[in-house]
């Protein structure tokens, strides 16, 4: 199971988005029991989706997966393929 923190940052970017987990899902290609999964840490989403998603909201990658806004205003994360997005340490 992934840091649980991550499922919450994908639900309050859901929320600030104004979105159902329906219209979420849609926006990434899974169902909304997939993003029920997703938010409540039972399962974890691949990055192509994440990067799907990424390309129709407006959010960073690095936000989602660390909690922290980049500096900079660029996203390292989008530099990043093929991975799981939620493997960690």
């Amino acid at each position: 199971m992934f840091h649980f923190a991550r499922g919450t940052r994908l639900a309050e970017l859901r929320c600030r988005c104004a979105l159902t987990q329906s219209q979420l899902g849609e926006l990434c290609g899974v169902t909304k029991a997939i993003i029920s999964q997703w938010e409540s840490g039972i399962s974890k989403p691949e990055l192509s989706k994440l990067i799907a998603l990424r390309s129709k909201l407006d959010f960073s990658l690095a936000w989602l997966l660390t909690g922290v806004e980049s500096k900079n205003g660029t996203d390292p994360m989008r530099e990043i393929q093929g991975e799981s997005f939620f493997d960690g340490p």
